[in-house]
């Protein structure tokens, strides 16, 4: 018994020695929640995947429109599967997010980690053909500082963790056990801000308090946390870049978002917010996006993507953030998903529905 105790306390300190804590924040919730982002069977894993001399840390995720397990052959046939992965950073590789989408049978009976491992493998690396042309990826870059005429002081900051610095992946989780994540916390080369990177995904619809971030059964998120930047001027801001990628020629640019439009099916996106946690407060950013026909994204992720997307031409743009000037610590998610966009949804707030509800129901009494 004492035994059971002390490992009791081992796994409760191995889950709270993270720095961020997932929590769904009272009274918010997406528009739409039950009709575009309704429950869905889940799990999640993550494995330790070894290139050269470096572990890349990933965690897996499947949202599958019916339960594998017990359905009949008929309901798997017009079933659909997401399937999401999430790196976090190594001196070999940005962190980045790939995002697949399949259908039928075949394609839900797939095993989570054996199809990214599959992916992961820089020799033999190849994509399951049920989800062919149903991939997206997004990748954070890096960030730089920015004076008042948008002219670049200083180096571009890779998100990369230094040689002689590590990146511990913690598992995380939400008390209801509704949300999973990793995360991990590691200072930029030539650079002494802390960044934080979480990857996170949820068995329902909501806005986490970390971040304020809105997450849904249908979407992959990544969330990047940055304390202490180190910038030369007040007057100056940080500009971070997220790369959006698709298949050639697959996506359209909407806003903020590339979006792969796929008739008769659902389409994937993958989008930055306009909105970040600035200083503990909720805030807009400008974002602005544009197309580009290279990048860097170390060579782990650019072999993984290639394989996903179908080639070493795929597409991407690059998301340009622009944080207010003389902030130096925020929260900003990016995402992927399919259907409906997160960020299209969130915002809406139960409690405000709630009192609209009873101001209804007192109208409805007096007249």
């Amino acid at each position: 018994m004492r035994a059971f105790f002390v490992f009791a306390a081992l796994a409760a300190l191995a889950f709270a020695s993270s720095k961020v804590k997932l929590d769904f924040e009272a009274g918010a919730n997406l528009t739409g929640a039950e009709a575009d982002f309704s429950f869905r069977y889940q799990s999640n894993d993550h494995f330790g995947f070894d290139v050269g001399v470096f572990s890349l840390d990933v965690l897996t995720w499947s949202s599958v429109s019916v339960d594998a397990k017990a359905a009949n052959s008929s309901a798997k046939a017009s079933a659909d599967v997401m399937l999401g992965a999430g790196m976090l950073p190594t001196k070999a590789t940005v962190p980045f997010s790939i995002f697949a989408y399949g259908s039928g049978e075949a394609a839900i009976s797939v095993d989570l980690d054996t199809f990214f491992k599959s992916l992961l493998n820089q020799i033999s690396g190849k994509l399951d053909a049920n989800f062919a042309g149903g991939v997206i990826a997004m990748a954070a870059l890096g960030m730089q500082e920015y004076d008042p005429d948008n002219k670049p002081v200083g180096d571009f900051i890779p998100y990369m963790v230094p040689l002689l610095s590590s990146c511990s992946a913690d598992g995380i989780e939400g008390d209801d056990k509704n949300l999973m994540g990793r995360t991990c916390t590691f200072s930029p080369s030539d650079c002494s801000a802390d960044v934080t990177v979480t990857f996170v995904t949820s068995k329902k619809a909501g806005i986490l308090e970390y971040g304020e971030t809105p997450v849904s059964p249908r979407s992959f998120e990544m969330i990047v946390e940055v304390e202490d930047f180190p910038l030369s001027d007040k007057n100056n801001h940080v500009r971070m870049e997220v790369a959006l990628l698709t298949a050639k020629g697959a996506g359209e640019v909407k806003g903020n978002a590339d979006v792969v439009r796929r008739p008769g099916k659902e389409d994937l996106y993958v989008a930055a917010s306009t909105h970040a946690i600035v200083d503990g407060k909720r805030k807009e950013v400008n974002v602005y996006v544009d197309g580009k026909t290279e990048g860097e994204f170390g060579a782990v992720a650019s072999a993984a993507l290639s394989v996903a997307l179908g080639s070493k031409d795929f597409s991407f743009n690059i998301a340009h953030v622009d944080f207010p000037a003389g902030a130096t610590s925020f929260v900003y998610d990016p995402v992927v998903g399919a259907g409906s966009n997160v960020y299209d949804a969130e915002g809406a707030s139960s409690v405000a529905l709630s009192l609209l509800v009873a101001l209804v129901c007192v109208l409805v009494y007096l007249f």
